[in-house]
């Protein structure tokens, strides 16, 4: 596909402001008529618009927060933004947990002035800082670990029989307990560590996670201090 400008080099002055090309590419769809119809940015700004931290998180860890937020609005201008916005909230969420356990690390609970992210994101699920429950995914895991069973099955079939295309039908997922159990909280401690070292030492990522990880670091956060007693009113009860 041929662009009026290079989409990962400096735009030029008069394209400013139009939409990175890979983000063109995307469409939203109607769940209930089907309809199809183009991603725009109003689609993209309310998208991360709807992950918001509680009033009891510290100013500079909120700040930090909506800085994300605003790299990843303006992903839709530049398309490696994404993975910057990623990097950054890496950061966020770092900050955040060392704001948090900052008299536990100068106790020595944590066994070093500068414990890495995994040993702190350690400390605050052993202590229940952090807990499986303040997670929409794992409140919502039986679909989404059926769903994904499933497709892993249908690929594998696909792949064995050499088609190029792989269907199936909703009711084909089924929950298992299997599904239901699930610690999200040990596997974001083994994989978010990683992650955020490969930002850290350099990457070429492109692919664009930033909003599931953006939501995610945005529960952490939530979690990790304690919500001022109206939103926790509102919120029906807290993890802390």
């Amino acid at each position: 596909m041929e662009h009026e400008f290079d989409p990962d080099r400096l735009k030029p002055f008069v394209h400013v402001f139009a939409p990175n090309p890979r983000n063109t590419l995307f469409v939203k769809v109607d769940l209930t008529g089907g309809a199809v119809s183009p991603m725009g940015l109003a689609d993209h700004h309310e998208a991360i618009s709807a992950y918001i931290l509680h009033d009891g998180v510290p100013e500079g860890i909120a700040i930090q927060f909506e800085t994300v937020k605003n790299i990843y609005l303006y992903a839709w201008f530049v398309y490696r933004f994404f993975t910057v916005a990623e990097h950054h909230a890496y950061s966020c969420l770092e900050l955040a947990l060392r704001e948090r356990l900052t008299n536990e690390i100068a106790f020595g609970e944590l066994g070093s002035k500068r414990p890495g992210m995994r040993r702190l994101l350690s400390y605050a699920a052993d202590h229940h800082f952090i807990r499986n429950e303040g997670f929409s995914r794992w409140r919502n895991r039986g679909q989404i670990n059926s769903r994904h069973r499933v497709e892993m099955q249908k690929i594998r079939e696909a792949s064995e029989l050499g088609l190029d295309s792989v269907s199936w039908d909703a009711s084909e997922i089924e929950v298992t307990e299997e599904d239901l159990n699930w610690d999200y909280v040990r596997v974001l401690i083994e994989t978010l560590p990683a992650l955020r070292n490969e930002y850290a030492h350099g990457s070429q990522n492109l692919f664009n996670g930033a909003s599931s990880l953006i939501e995610v670091v945005g529960e952490i956060i939530n979690q990790l201090f304690e919500a001022p007693p109206t939103e926790i009113s509102e919120m029906g009860g807290t993890l802390n």
